[in-house]
């Protein structure tokens, strides 16, 4: 398969800047759009989300910086390189601070900006295979997440805690969102104390927010954590999430009227209907959740006894 040509816009007021960058790019393989201003620029990126950008900047024209915030800020996913005739350092410091990638001083060459794209493109490969997790290279894994009480939190947490997940579970926004409602309840409920009938009450009135701040820095509650022990196979997903909290009777939540309870009970049944088993301890304040990968051709059967 052909590789793609990269897609660069290049904006500048210079006519003979424009022309002479855009026939160089061109030979060289690029796919190459102009603009003669800023604003033609930013309407050319968002229309064409290019690859990079390349922003004629000068330390005598103070509206160049604002051009490259407005771009950044329009797209912070875009690589803008900025170009400029002088040499100055401390402004090539400026303009990497408000967001460019790279700063090239004149006399301008092609083989200078060709060299910048490469220097980023690779920065950002190695960025992303130290961010993005590589399943195939993971046969098993065993880890433990301790972590406080800040909801806001969660989704970080719960990032952590599928990270290699994809090995054996294809819905990963549904395994967030069931093991996600799992660890709230445990926070909620077990390390904060709230009874479902609290929340039930607090969320009708309003106050739900006001009720868990006062909680989060109650010193009887402020120091609990939760700890979530993952174990990944090729076949199976185990979370184990324990509070600190004195338990609940599960068995008992599940056979009332789960509307009752503020959304905690539903957030246990959603749970219980995409794990394959969930098995809670004696006293409700450690839950085992299993997950196992569908055999083909098969559908996936629930044990959801507890």
């Amino acid at each position: 398969m052909a590789k793609a040509r990269q897609t660069i816009l290049l904006i500048s007021e210079d006519a003979r800047v424009l022309e002479t960058v855009r026939n160089g790019l061109q030979t060289r393989g690029f796919s190459i759009h102009t603009a003669p201003g800023p604003g033609e620029g930013l309407i050319s990126l968002l229309k064409l989300k290019p690859d990079f950008v390349i922003l004629s900047v000068s330390p005598l024209c103070a509206a160049s910086l604002m051009t490259l915030t407005d771009i950044c800020e329009a797209d912070p996913c875009t690589k803008v390189i900025a170009v400029s005739s002088g040499t100055d350092g401390g402004f090539a410091m400026e303009c990497i601070r408000h967001g460019a990638a790279d700063y090239i001083e004149g006399p301008l060459e092609i083989k200078d900006i060709v060299h910048s794209i490469d220097r980023i493109s690779r920065k950002r490969h190695l960025l992303r295979i130290i961010s993005e997790p590589d399943t195939d290279c993971v046969h098993e894994e065993d880890k433990l997440l301790v972590f406080g009480n800040d909801i806001g939190r969660l989704p970080y947490i719960i990032n952590q805690a599928v990270c290699n997940a994809r090995v054996v579970c294809r819905d990963i926004p549904m395994l967030k969102t069931a093991l996600g409602e799992i660890v709230l309840n445990a926070i909620e409920h077990g390390n904060l104390g709230i009874t479902m009938e609290e929340k039930a009450a607090a969320t009708s009135e309003g106050e739900y927010g006001k009720l868990l701040e006062g909680r989060m820095h109650d010193p009887r509650f402020a120091a609990r954590t939760v700890a979530m022990h993952i174990h990944m196979s090729r076949e199976e997903l185990v979370y184990t999430v324990t509070d600190q909290g004195k338990g609940f009777d599960h068995e008992a939540l599940l056979c009332s009227d789960l509307r009752a309870h503020g959304g905690s009970g539903l957030g246990l049944a959603m749970a219980r209907s995409f794990f394959t088993s969930i098995a809670f301890n004696d006293c409700g304040n450690s839950v085992t959740l299993v997950y196992r990968r569908p055999r083909a051709g098969r559908r996936r059967s629930r044990n959801n006894a507890p």
